[in-house]
């Protein structure tokens, strides 16, 4: 009897592990159904606000506001999001309110980011940075420009100055690391392919039904607190639809390459520089501020570096009005 016994568990753990892996894999395939559905529906409301013009066969989403009464000569600022923003229109959003009518603005969206298509094209520099001065010239947005990037976008802006110099009247940066910094900087390519396993299967769509979710989520953002229920809308859209697509996830990839071919071509610009140094909510250290200056002292031959308390790493969703002040007196400098 005891053999018996002995005999039929195996048998009992096989079936076990068989009826949970079914079940798993029903999950799983309820959860991707689950999000194509959803799919269906949010891109209805998931339209673009601004032009969306070819680049390269493939559609690029161009936000632009134009100032009144716009001197030819004037700078226009365009901002440039970081990496893994979903939705780089939204995110820059609080900041527009305080442009608005006193400097000339755009928001060009990378292959795979916000309302821009995904390409098959490698996330290299030097492509990227022509897909935006393509972008801009196919939208009507003119030179010269005040080029404000968030983050990893620094690469994007530095390597738009060197392109085209003649266009560039002066550099924003907001919260960046130097290109050096980016040598060295962690690859979170696989937490970007996770994190779009989980979108796709429906775990993100699911968890946004939970209070409190989309706040916890954008932490990092201070909850979305200064986005309008319409930004928070069009935020959590893009983060269903587009977050860590291919496109974003081999820009990460190439992360390390991109700022390497940088600071290999390095040449010190003769364009005005103002860095911007979050605070991160009191937790900066005098080291971190002095590789920012160096940063700025390094790579332009007019610069300062402005540290603003008070903020996160995403320093548009904390303190937008710092940001507008630098861009609005780099604008006014360039007249």
């Amino acid at each position: 009897m005891l053999k018996k016994r002995n005999r039929t568990l195996p048998h009992r753990l096989v079936t076990f592990f068989i009826r949970t892996l079914l079940i798993l894999l029903a999950l799983l395939l309820a959860g991707f159904v689950y999000q194509w559905f959803g799919e269906r529906s949010d891109r209805e409301a998931y339209i673009a606000p601004g032009q969306r013009v070819e680049v390269n066969g493939h559609k690029m989403h161009v936000y632009h506001e134009e100032k009144p009464g716009k001197a030819a000569d004037e700078a226009t600022v365009v901002l440039i999001a970081g990496w893994g923003t979903p939705n780089p229109y939204a995110n820059f959003s609080p900041i527009y309110d305080k442009l608005r009518g006193r400097v000339s603005f755009a928001v060009v969206e990378r292959f795979g980011y916000g309302y821009s298509e995904v390409t098959d094209d490698k996330r290299e520099i030097d492509a990227m940075t022509e897909e935006l001065h393509e972008a801009l010239e196919k939208a009507g947005v003119r030179p010269p420009y005040v080029l404000a990037p968030h983050s990893l976008g620094v690469l994007e802006a530095i390597r738009f100055s060197k392109f085209h110099p003649d266009e560039v009247k002066g550099l924003v940066m907001i919260d960046t690391g130097s290109p050096e910094f980016y040598e060295t900087f962690p690859s979170q390519a696989l937490q970007s392919r996770l994190q779009r396993i989980a979108i796709k299967s429906g775990i993100v769509r699911a968890l946004y039904h939970v209070p409190g979710f989309a706040e916890r989520v954008a932490a990092g953002r201070n909850g979305l607190k200064l986005l309008t229920p319409e930004m928070k809308k069009q935020d959590r859209l893009a983060t269903l639809l587009v977050a860590n697509n291919k496109n974003v996830t081999d820009e990460m990839r190439e992360m390390h390459a991109n700022a390497r071919k940088v600071v290999q071509d390095k040449e010190k610009l003769n364009i005005p520089m103002t860095v911007l140094v979050a605070d991160h909510l009191g937790r900066t250290s005098e080291e971190r501020m002095d590789a920012q200056r160096q940063f700025a002292e390094t790579w332009s031959n007019d610069s300062q570096v402005v540290l603003v308390r008070g903020s996160g790493h995403s320093m548009q969703a904390y303190q937008p009005q710092a940001i507008a002040d630098a861009l609005i007196e780099r604008v006014e400098k360039t007249r």
